[in-house]
């Protein structure tokens, strides 16, 4: 799935380019993130491992160090809800870190810098994108949506009629 690797990108970028502002003062960002996303995690009522109380916690950490980046759906049901709070989060989040890179590298307001405002835009334009791409995947072409099946269900016509006009086209030719 591409537009997880964009969004992943698109945060890395974001948090690489505050680091050469204040590496401190995003390692804080990323500290409280990761910790909300630890809170997250332990509320969320996990139960992976059965009674192994230490695997149990070790999944939370890694799964929370996962969520800084990118989401994973970690509770069963409709995530659509936690997936729009998550990415709208990560957005406020990615675009204060490249604020703050922005207006430390360009601070004159009256000779704005072309490759600043495009890295901005582009934060903004490929969140933009990559969420409407990846509700359209999930409400018209997920495995398990009806639009699907009935696609599904065509081919499956479509290729019983394929497999009994190539059956009589090669009896036909035998039969010559």
């Amino acid at each position: 799935k591409q537009w997880y690797q964009r969004r992943v990108a698109i945060t890395a970028g974001a948090i690489l380019l505050a680091a050469t502002y204040s590496g401190y003062l995003v390692l804080a960002v990323l500290i409280v993130h990761w910790l909300s996303c630890l809170i997250y995690v332990c509320h969320a009522n996990t139960h992976f491992y059965g009674g192994l109380v230490y695997k149990e916690w070790f999944f939370k950490l890694i799964a929370s160090i996962t969520l800084v980046l990118t989401f994973m759906n970690i509770v069963e049901g409709h995530s659509f809800t936690r997936w729009c709070a998550y990415h709208g989060f990560t957005l406020i989040q990615n675009l204060l870190m490249l604020l703050l890179w922005y207006f430390h590298w360009y601070s004159d307001p009256s000779d704005p810098d072309f490759y600043g405002i495009m890295l901005i835009c582009m934060v903004i334009g490929g969140t933009v994108m990559g969420s409407l791409l990846t509700i359209i995947y999930y409400q018209l072409f997920h495995p398990s949506r009806k639009f699907v099946l009935e696609i599904s269900k065509c081919g499956a016509i479509l290729e019983e009629l394929r497999v009994k006009y190539t059956s009589r086209t090669s009896n036909f030719e035998t039969s010559l």
